[in-house]
């Protein structure tokens, strides 16, 4: 059985319902809205049955500033519906509503597969519906979703993630993979690729959020010593940069250096300096038509293959198509 013809209520249209609230941002909402739209129009048949509910009945300002008018407040919604997405805000904060998580936590169950677009994740989180689940936000703010919610296991490099029922995208644009995939899974390939051409997108994305973000760019230490190696990492890239080399750089013997980074940091000095060279290499494909060879060099990898391994590693795809991606 394919999971169209698996889906509940397959001949009849299934109900898709997107929380907003004070602070939407726009896209979070409009984007995968516009999915499931089009996918009506192009089967000439509503597969979907949209509506925005929201805390109340009136007018919803976003952070582009106009208002978004709901279909119904979030109590009014007729239940159950087939598919419950909470819409992504401005900041962390201003989805984590009482009168929306009780609201959430009540009516998971009145919907075949729930989720979030973006920082939408936090008011699942508050609501207790990402404990024991994958799940994943925009970037910059997935390491505070972890610190919040550590019972949940957040995935900072995921463009979306399934878990279950539960459905969760990274920032904005993610949201319009997210329904793309909901599409497929409901109605079949051929479907999710027509929406697709017409957004101009790829079905599926290679490689995770690590492509878009700076988090690989390393944290400086506040420790002297340590910051003062960071720094002669960034600026010797192409140079010897083993834990020996490393260690005289700071002033200490290699055990005490090696205890004192990962203490300090987090994190090896290894995998620091593969992170810093990572980086470099994204900067220079980006910004120039550098042979691959040459920022092999450049960067300290020492072969086109050593930058593919790591690019794979860190990023999520090789640097030939990072360049393609992000050359401007």
């Amino acid at each position: 059985m394919t999971n169209a013809e698996s889906a509940p209520g397959n001949h009849a249209p299934l109900r898709v319902a997107m929380l907003i609230y004070p602070g939407v941002t726009p896209l979070d909402v409009t984007g995968p809205l516009q999915v499931f739209d089009l996918a009506n129009r192009l089967r000439k048949q509503t597969l979907y049955d949209i509506a925005t509910v929201a805390p109340t009945p009136g007018p919803v300002p976003t952070t582009l500033g106009f208002d978004f008018l709901p279909t119904c407040a979030m109590t009014a919604l007729p239940l159950p519906v087939d598919t419950l997405l909470v819409s992504g805000g401005s900041g962390s904060q201003c989805m984590v509503r009482p009168d929306m998580l009780e609201w959430l936590r009540n009516n998971r169950q009145q919907a075949r597969r729930f989720g979030s677009i973006c920082t939408g994740a936090f008011a699942l989180g508050a609501a207790g519906l990402l404990d024991g689940k994958r799940a994943t936000t925009h970037w910059n703010q997935a390491a505070e979703l972890a610190r919040r919610h550590p019972a949940a296991q957040v995935e900072p490099d995921a463009i979306f993630i399934r878990d279950g029922d539960l459905y969760t995208s990274a920032g904005i644009s993610a949201g319009i993979d997210l329904a793309l995939a909901m599409v497929e899974e409901d109605h079949g390939r051929d479907l999710a690729l027509a929406i697709a051409r017409i957004l101009v997108l790829v079905l599926k994305r290679s490689g995770g959020q690590a492509q878009f973000s700076p988090h690989l760019r390393a944290q400086f230490s506040i420790v002297p010593a340590i910051q003062k190696v960071q720094l002669w990492c960034r600026q010797n890239l192409e140079g010897d940069l083993r834990v020996t080399s490393l260690s005289r750089v700071a002033g200490m013997s290699e055990r005490d250096f090696v205890r004192k980074f990962r203490q300090d940091t987090g994190r090896t000095p290894g995998d620091y300096v593969l992170s810093a060279r990572v980086e470099a290499a994204c900067d220079i494909l980006a910004d120039s038509r550098m042979p691959l060879k040459g920022v092999a060099q450049r960067c300290g990898f020492g072969s086109v293959a050593a930058m593919r391994r790591a690019f794979m590693q860190r990023v999520g795809v090789p640097p030939r198509q990072y360049r393609d991606n992000f050359h401007t």
